[in-house]
């Protein structure tokens, strides 16, 4: 049926939506400036803006009324919204104003986005995140890219729908962190004949939501935005997507109940989450096939970030004196021999990857700790500030953490300042990035690596049905639901630090290891060196590590212009530790 076909008294908006149109157009009409009255131009220098503070106006500096400009009078309406608050936030809720009006003057989006490049973590220090929506609004209105105006576009209809629904719903007499009774749902279809959302099995937010952070990553500008929404959507407990995780979980057990216990602690409230400790305890887990020189830096590291305890099976054994050596109150040495597979119950398994999600498997189970991360012998934390700081920042539903890594830049000289390059997309920059680093070899790397960039998992203990894999903790074969990716807590992997390593792990990782094919559809690592073999002999891959994996000037000085370079020291002694 047709909108003309209906009468009026079946729409919602009188006069359909030619009304709807001209009732929005209404509100749109361009701000207007008194004579001598402008916005600034391109160039504004923030520095003092960002400095001084929005100070309460003398009513004798008011002008009258009717002598106000649009201008004007939105600049005293957010003049007394942001005193005490940095100049420029008002500056940047002037040209909001602006911008939501069919007209505005020329500069005002170039202003807008250059604010959004050179200071978006200042404004998020600042800014209330009802500003951020606002903000992201505007580059769907106005964006300077297909991207940005695009995803500025759906987040704003999220965001747009998400304020209707949830002002409607205070009328439940519910909390927005209340959710509703599972036994008071009503089999009812949807407006639009919508079947309803799948509790236990649906995806809709899930995938709504990852498309809507990776659009963001193709652009620089948008990304730290976009990804800040998101990540305060994730954290917020009174949403529908929290409420139907809640009710998912509920759904859940009771479908495994054996008897009507769930349905009474359904009809009962919650218990209260248990307290958050001050400090989270973590520890680690790793299955090593290497010499004691190379675990040892390893061991002296993690101590020395305030690692609770260190479970470390060794894949192959070593000699006793080198036992000794590594022998630490907090460190757990377990030789993984013919004794420790026979006690196991489980026979030695071929592949390296199996026994490494096995061995983590295991010490999860007889965790300590609060957390525990699963690493490599070559992958070393690094916090912003402290691991504990990271733990207690996050949600209670979180499961895991997902820690992004950062890969080693080869240097050609011994340099006690080692250099990682984080992926385009952890560092929100656009793909295209790698063309200007890699212009040979970026197209066909995933994120410009070499080594895997899905990150180490540090899990929180005390789970049920869950197990290691290399990377993710899963429960079911999959990744837990509530595993949040986090920029606080990198692995620095020092994947190839330099070319006679590579050169000695190439055969390994080709036929093992993660150069490996996976009977993937696109181009993978093992094919271009594969070919790169065919075309050049032993000299192919050398070429290869040249452009990517070596510290060149010019990628150095790119790496560090886009927030993708981590310039750090690790430490290389245990006995700077023995009285950790």
């Amino acid at each position: 049926m047709s909108e003309a076909d209906d009468t009026p008294e079946t729409l919602t908006y009188d006069g359909g939506f030619k009304a709807v149109v001209a009732r929005m157009q209404a509100r749109e009409k361009p701000l207007s400036f008194s004579k001598g009255e402008a916005l600034p131009g391109i160039g504004l220098d923030f520095a003092p803006l960002k400095a001084a503070l929005v100070q309460e106006l003398d009513p004798k500096d008011i002008p009258r009324a009717k002598d106000q400009s649009g201008n004007t009078r939105k600049s005293l309406e957010l003049n007394a919204e942001f005193i005490g608050q940095p100049e420029l936030c008002k500056l940047h809720g002037l040209l909001i104003a602006h911008l939501r009006k069919s007209g505005q003057p020329a500069q005002s989006m170039a202003l807008f986005t250059r604010m959004w490049d050179e200071e978006a973590e200042f404004l998020f220090r600042h800014l209330d995140p009802r500003w951020l929506v606002s903000a992201i609004t505007t580059f769907g209105d106005h964006g300077t890219t297909e991207v940005q105006r695009r995803v500025g576009t759906s987040m704003s209809v999220l965001f747009a729908a998400m304020k209707l629904y949830e002002s409607e719903r205070l009328y439940s007499g519910f909390a927005p962190d209340k959710e509703f009774k599972l036994k008071r749902l009503v089999n009812s279809k949807l407006p639009l004949n919508m079947d309803r959302y799948a509790l236990v099995s649906g995806g809709l937010d899930v995938n709504m939501l990852a498309r809507l952070w990776l659009d963001a990553e193709q652009d620089c500008t948008i990304a730290p935005l976009a990804h800040r929404l998101l990540d305060l959507l994730n954290a917020d407990p009174g949403t529908v997507f929290r409420r139907f995780a809640t009710l998912r979980g509920r759904k859940m057990r009771q479908r495994s109940a054996k008897d009507d216990a769930t349905e009474k602690a359904d009809a009962e409230p919650e218990p209260a989450p248990p307290a958050r400790a001050k400090d989270h305890s973590w520890a680690t887990v790793s299955t090593i096939k290497a010499e004691a020189a190379k675990i040892a830096p390893f061991i002296a590291h993690h101590l020395g970030l305030g690692a609770a305890h260190l479970h470390i099976f060794l894949d192959a054994p070593l000699p006793a004196a080198d036992l000794a050596a590594l022998a630490h109150p907090k460190v757990t040495l377990t030789t993984c021999d013919v004794e420790y597979w026979q006690a196991s119950g489980k026979p030695r398994m071929e592949k390296h990857q199996q026994r490494q999600a096995f061995n983590a498997t295991r010490a999860y189970r007889a965790a300590q700790s609060d957390w525990l991360a699963h690493i490599d012998c070559d992958e070393f934390l690094y916090p912003q500030t402290t691991v504990p700081d990271t733990l207690n920042a996050a949600p209670l539903s979180a499961e895991a953490l997902i820690m992004p890594p950062a890969e080693e830049i080869a240097q050609s000289s011994e340099d006690a300042v080692l250099l990682f390059r984080r992926t385009y997309f952890d560092a929100g920059c656009d793909k295209s990035v790698l063309d200007a680093l890699y212009p040979t070899f970026g197209a066909y790397l995933r994120s410009g690596f070499i080594s895997h960039t899905v990150g180490k998992t540090m899990a929180r203990t005390g789970l049920s049905d869950v197990r290691f894999g290399v990377h993710l903790l899963k429960r079911g074969g999959v990744e837990v639901k509530n595993a949040k990716r986090v920029q606080s807590l990198n692995v620095l992997h020092r994947h190839a630090p330099d070319w006679p390593g590579f050169e000695r792990h190439l055969a390994f990782r080709l036929s093992q290891g993660s150069y490996r094919d996976r009977g993937q559809s696109r181009l993978g690592l093992g094919e271009i060196i594969d070919i790169l073999i065919e075309d050049h002999g032993t000299a192919g891959p050398k070429k290869l590590f040249d452009e990517v994996c070596a510290a060149r000037p010019d990628v150095i000085e790119t790496l560090e212009k886009h927030r993708m370079l981590i310039r750090t020291t690790l430490k290389t002694s245990l006995r700077e530790y023995a009285n950790v």
